[in-house]
Parts: C-alpha cells; structure tokens; sequence
C-alpha cells in the first residue's frame, strides 16, 4: 500500500473518530443541560468537546483534505445492527453511553495520531482521562 494512501485512510479513521467524540460529548452535554439541570457538569462536557474541535483543526490543515479522506458511502460501519445501541431506557444509560463512545473515540485517535507522528496524540490522551474522571465523578 503507498504511502499516500495509507495517510490517507488514516485521515479516514480520524475524521471518523473526531466526528464520533464530538457527537457523543454533544449527547452527554445535552443530558446535563435538559435533564440533569447541571451546570458544572455541562461546563466540563463542552470544554472537552471544543478540546476535541481544538485538537482536529490541527489534524486536518483545512477543509479540503479533510472531506477528501471522508468516504461515507463504502463506510462498513454505517449500518450498526448493534442491539445494545437500541437499549437506552433511562438518561443516566444515555449519558453514560455517550460518555463510552466518547472514551472509545478520543483513544482511536490517540493511536492513530501516532501513525502520523502528530502532537495531538498526547491532547487527546489527556481528554479521554479527563472524560474517565467525569464518568467515575457520576457512576
């Protein structure tokens, strides 16, 4: 595989990954805002999402090369069958539902930062330990 391919489904994965953390810290936020009527909470949920948005802008120089790697189409994980996904019965399950996927994602693109050799493998590491202090604070 060439190089520049491989770059480039890396950018793929990251793309995915930063798009997965955001929407994941957005459902957890919009848990604290509605729901749980917490303002602290709120506050330390939005500040990892635009640490999120902070770190992809480094990733990704601008637009273009981003939307370039992105391939939703042939995407194998679009179609999640994932019965567990359907299984949110109280806002507390989907709070710390989110808070997972957000974990899962932020680690994701810890590891393929490293492929790239990019400073932001460390930003992201230290927001998912942040995300682990949130959710050991409520659970």
């Amino acid at each position: 595989m060439s190089s520049r391919l491989q770059n480039s489904r890396v950018l793929r994965a990251l793309d995915a990954n930063c798009n997965r953390a955001r929407e994941g810290f957005r459902v957890a936020e919009d848990v604290a805002r509605f729901v749980l009527n917490d303002p602290q909470l709120l506050n330390r949920l939005k500040k990892l999402r635009h640490g999120v948005t902070a770190a992809e802008k480094s990733l990704f120089k601008s637009r273009q090369i981003r939307l370039t790697a992105r391939d939703v189409e042939k995407d194998l994980g679009k179609g999640n069958r994932e019965k567990r996904e359907k299984l949110r019965s109280t806002p507390r399950e989907l709070l710390k539902a989110n808070l997972k996927r957000a974990q899962e994602a932020l680690r994701s693109l810890e590891e393929f930062c490293k492929l790239l050799k990019h400073p932001a493998s460390a930003r992201f590491k230290r927001l998912r330990y942040e995300c682990y202090q949130i959710e050991e604070s409520l659970f």
